[in-house]
């Protein structure tokens, strides 16, 4: 089973180099650079909203299976001071950021924000398979239940059209495609960036259908019952 551990500031070095050293989110404005100095920024703005919200994100814990040397191919820069990419040095296999929309300054040089008080934004996927592997959504949808649990009923995302889905480098926003393929819904856009809405009251029963009925496709397993695809509530 997968290994789900709280992205906190303690857990940074977790993550791939170029994520520890970037803070594109955790400012007002700026282009997207890599410093010792962004990742400080990013380190504080972890350990506020920690103190006030909890844990700001997720992270998918890469086991023996999945690990693999740096030189594969991971769209990852590899640590100058671990080269040979060594087990003590692992970074996750998968990893999202998610915090009260208020509490991210980036939303502030955006066309746009969410607009409801108290709302969550998703943000900074990062994946070693393609962003919309199944690697990505097990994650994300992860992210999405804890979320709920947490008392999160509204959930926002911004999605572009640069690039590919496949493109890890250009993480700053989701693909279209794929949170439209895991229950977002579009709520204005500029042409560019989208601002993309879940409600997490009916979506994640829905999300679980689904994958129920996929692995009993996979299985060979009886088709389930059409009840079974009934949302709650409707």
């Amino acid at each position: 089973m997968p290994d789900y551990l709280p992205l906190c500031a303690s857990r940074q070095d977790l993550l791939p180099p170029v994520c520890r050293a970037c803070a594109w989110w955790q400012i007002p404005g700026g282009g997207r650079e890599c410093t010792v100095a962004a990742g400080e920024k990013r380190r504080q703005w972890m350990i506020a909203v920690e103190s006030t919200w909890g844990s700001p994100g997720l992270l998918l814990e890469r086991t023996e299976a999945s690990a693999r040397p740096a030189s594969a191919s991971s769209g990852m820069p590899e640590d100058p001071d671990d080269p040979g990419g060594s087990s003590a040095d692992l970074t996750a296999a998968a990893s999202i950021h998610y915090a009260p929309a208020a509490a991210v300054p980036r939303l502030r040089s955006l066309p746009f924000a969410p607009p409801e008080r108290g709302s969550v934004l998703l943000f900074c996927l990062r994946s070693e398979e393609n962003r919309a592997g199944p690697q990505a959504r097990r994650i994300l949808h992860k992210a999405l239940g804890q979320l709920k649990d947490r008392g999160a009923q509204e959930v926002y995302a911004f999605a572009g059209l640069v690039g590919s889905p496949e493109d890890n480098e250009r993480c700053e926003f989701f693909s279209l495609h794929f949170l439209e393929s895991n229950g977002f819904q579009p709520v204005r856009d500029n042409g560019d960036i989208y601002l993309m809405r879940a409600d997490l009251r009916g979506l994640l029963s829905l999300i679980s259908q689904v994958e129920t009925a996929v692995r009993r496709v996979l299985r060979n397993d009886p088709s389930p019952s059409p009840a079974a695809w009934t949302h709650r509530g409707t």
